[in-house]
């Protein structure tokens, strides 16, 4: 009976293969997109698989009293107590991220991410070994372990194993030799180029060995026996471990391996820059639901309201003894073979995109078949097929016979739902456009806005804490007259990263005698930094940069220049000359004295507000160089800039950036999250419009006769058109009318993540509902026209 079934709908397919086209192709490209969608979803929810005992790993972090709560940063003697103190926990071990370094191997040189590891990293971490053994790091502080990458990099496709490698730090070089080389890969939160053992940067830093006070930057882990959980209980009895240990010593919580790629709340240092979005998973789930149940919305409605053409054929198998289960099944079967068929379709599509699909998320994800995988196919198969296929087989099954032998039509119910489902569709597919447009347009904003910088042709590049060594460099470079000024500071690009240094606390003297507080950012530069970076003085001067003075003791108060937000928040009338009491971080001097006020600028993305800020000198976070250059010959300037800083800095490489373009970086997710809309965009409208095509054309097919009487009483083919157009008007008006509400919460859901929002008129709705209606209105002309055009005669004499 099955195979009966099965050949019954193969004969239904090609007798009416526009038709079945049309819904297979909506199955197609609705399963595509949800396979590449859940092939994406299931790579974000697999971060650290390769660690075989990620269920049992816990990164150690500390609560902090900030907005953030939590910071990862913690202690190194904490993994040896935890080792020794407590029986649950089988293993412990820490990683300290580093800046950038250099790296040289005879005359090449590199930039390679550097961190210290310590002797049990690799009994916890599983990466994948290449070459070599990475635990003779614990022998011989010297060895080091390199990643496949920096291998590649530094030796080609010779052997790094035993090769020796220098280390440039500061004005030392240190040799290393290579244990072994790691596959690191995408899906770890720790990304490394070249470690290094915590033995060997103890040999040059005697004083961190029992440093219980925090260090930036230091991750530490604890490993779990097998099988073992962390209990509410096992929390509450470590949480207070650094704290009886050290003054300096935080209350400590625990954050699974496993969470720590989607489920991080609190903002943390660079040291982990590929953080996912639990939020975003949610959306593109929702968004391939959609696209897939709108292929199963035109199956549902082109089944339904071609109904009416199989009347007579229901009649007669029920005249025949055929029982209403039968008919439900050979309907259910006719959807389930269709189902089958655009299955195979879009497999062989999904292969075919995934290397653009990677391309757009960044990613390296490959259609491999598990069982997951095939669960999924066999819910794509009769999940949505008999889904698609459930409410013809019920409504067609029940059809009473006489009436088909009478030629009577279909109740008023059916209509209502094609009707429905097809404002559902319309409805989505505006809801698209408005996020589309909205998503693109804050990337435009965010991309292009004033940031209160002047960014033209300014090139930033790491110089690694350069100090007054940098003065000779800057006064040879400035003979270029292409280079119009040159400043030291720190990073401007996304300053605020959860260090310590980063902020401080002032108090002062109202004028009433009362004591009064602020917490601001702290940014350093040198004496050049605000003519360089375009800062605008709206009150005061700029202070004053002398490396001597700073090292001598002359600046008993430290001079200091605020922002905008600083001096409402100070709520002073003039604020120049004002003495504030606070912890300025490195320059042991606790006084200062505000010499100016500069207007707002970010220093931050623009999803953050801008807080109160105090620029000073300091002669150390000197770590970034900005250059304003000319904006001819700039390619000529580079290498000169190039030229001069290798000559005069050995030992060191010169890696610029247009800081314009560095900006831009800062809004990766966003603009990934903006192509990603755009396909599923079109491939709602591509979906929408063909269940659109096919109505148009059973409707025609249905109403020949119709047509042809019209056109005999003297109706004109546009007015035919007309007519058709008309129907549809309707249904797009009813879906703007839906879809409008849908779309500006949509918008304003979205928007309210950034501090600084785009303008959205209110243009934006009417332009979607009209791009839908303009292909709607075309997708029915040109299905319309031939009929309408067709000789009367001819329409009438149809059967």
């Amino acid at each position: 009976m099955l195979k009966h079934y099965v050949k019954v709908a193969l004969r239904l397919i090609k007798r009416s293969f526009l038709f079945s086209s049309i819904n297979m192709l909506g199955f197609v490209v609705g399963m595509t997109a949800a396979f590449l969608i859940y092939l994406w979803i299931v790579d974000e929810l697999t971060f650290e698989d390769f660690n075989k005992n990620r269920n049992e790993v816990y990164r150690v972090i500390r609560e902090v009293e900030n907005a953030d709560g939590q910071v990862p940063s913690t202690a190194t003697p904490l993994s040896g107590i935890f080792r020794k103190d407590y029986p649950k926990v089988e293993n412990a071990t820490f990683i300290k991220y580093s800046n950038a370094a250099d790296f040289h191997f005879g005359n090449d040189f590199i930039v390679a991410k550097l961190a210290y590891v310590d002797t049990t990293f690799f009994d916890v971490f599983d990466f994948p070994v290449v070459a070599g053994d990475p635990k003779l790091m614990k022998k011989d502080p010297q060895q080091i372990v390199i990643s496949e990458e920096t291998a590649k990099r530094m030796f080609g496709n010779a052997s790094a194993i035993g090769k020796e490698v220098i280390h440039n730090f500061w004005r030392e070089q240190r040799p290393y030799k290579v244990a072994a080389v790691l596959k690191v890969p995408r899906k770890s939160h720790i990304q490394f180029d070249v470690l290094i053992g915590w033995n060997s940067f103890l040999s040059y830093h005697k004083e961190e060995e029992n440093n219980w006070g925090w260090s930036e930057r230091m991750h530490v882990y604890i490993q779990l026996k097998k099988g073992q959980k962390l209990t509410d209980a096992d929390r509450l009895a470590m949480r207070n471990l650094w704290l009886d240990h050290s003054q300096w010593g935080k209350p400590l919580d625990f954050q699974p391996l496993s969470d720590i790629h989607l489920r991080t709340t609190f903002k943390e240092p660079d040291d982990v820059y590929n953080h996912g979005n639990m939020q975003q998973i949610y959306l593109f789930a929702a968004l391939a639901a959609l696209i897939v149940f709108m292929g199963a919305f035109n199956f549902t409605t082109l089944s339904t309201a071609r109904a009416s053409q199989r009347f007579k054929e229901i009649g007669v198998r029920k005249v025949t003894g055929a029982k209403r289960h039968m008919l439900i099944t050979q309907f259910l079967s006719e959807s389930l073979v269709q189902a089958f068929l655009a299955l195979l379709l879009a497999l062989a599509l999904t292969e075919l995109l995934l290397p653009l699909f990677n391309r757009f998320v960044e990613k390296d994800i490959v259609l491999i078949f598990n069982w997951q995988t095939v669960l999924f196919i066999l819910f794509g198969i009769l999940g949505i097929g008999c889904l698609a296929g459930s409410f013809p087989a019920f409504y067609m099954s029940s059809f009473n016979p006489l009436l088909a032998f009478k030629g009577g039509q279909a109740t008023g119910r059916k209509g209502a739902l094609v009707k429905g489902l097809v404002c559902v569709q319309f409805v989505i597919s505006i809801v698209m456009i408005i996020g589309t447009v909205v998503v693109f347009k804050q990337l435009h904003y965010l991309q292009n806005a004033d940031v209160g910088l002047d960014t033209e042709n300014l090139v930033m590049v790491d110089v690694d804490d350069w100090r007054e060594e940098s003065i000779p460099y800057k006064q040879e470079v400035l003979k270029n007259s292409h280079v119009k000024s040159i400043t030291i500071g720190v990073d401007l690009s996304d300053f605020l990263q959860g260090y310590r240094w980063e902020t401080s606390k002032f108090s002062w003297q109202d004028e009433i005698g009362r004591m009064d507080s602020l917490e601001m950012v702290g940014l350093v530069g040198d004496r050049d930094f605000f003519q360089t970076l375009g800062l605008e003085l709206v009150k005061g001067e700029a202070f004053e940069a002398d490396p001597d003075k700073f090292w001598s003791g002359a600046y008993n108060v430290t001079p200091i220049v605020i922002n905008e937000t600083a001096w409402k928040m100070l709520d002073v009338e003039n604020p120049v000359g004002m003495i504030l009491k606070g912890d300025l971080n490195f320059t042991g001097r606790g006084t200062s004295r505000i010499v100016g006020v500069v207007k707002d600028f970010n220093y931050q993305p623009l999803r953050e507000k801008i807080r109160p800020v105090f620029i000073y000198y300091t002669n150390q976070l000197l770590v970034k160089m900005y250059v304003k250059i000319s904006p001819v010959n700039q390619a000529e300037t580079l290498n000169f800039l190039k030229t001069k800083y290798e000559e005069m800095r050995p030992n060191h490489i010169f890696v610029p950036q247009f800081f314009k373009s560095v900006l831009k970086n800062n809004y990766t997710r966003e603009r990934q999250l903006s192509q990603v809309f755009l396909i599923f965009t079109i491939l709602s409208i591509l979906v929408a419009m063909m269940g659109v095509f096919g109505l148009v054309a059973l409707s025609t097919a249905q109403r020949t006769k119709e047509i042809g009487i019209r056109k005999v009483n003297g109706a004109h083919s546009d007015r035919i058109v007309r007519m058709f157009c008309r129907e549809y008007m309707i249904w797009v008006g009813v879906a703007f009318v839906i879809a409008c509400p849908l779309g500006y919460l949509f918008m304003a859901r979205w928007l309210s993540n950034f501090a600084y929002q785009a303008t959205v008129g209110w243009w934006l709705f009417p332009m979607a509902g009209l791009v839908i209606l303009l292909i709607t209105i075309l997708t029915v002309i040109v299905q319309t026209w031939c009929a309408a055009s067709r000789n009367p005669v001819t329409s009438l004499r149809y059967e």
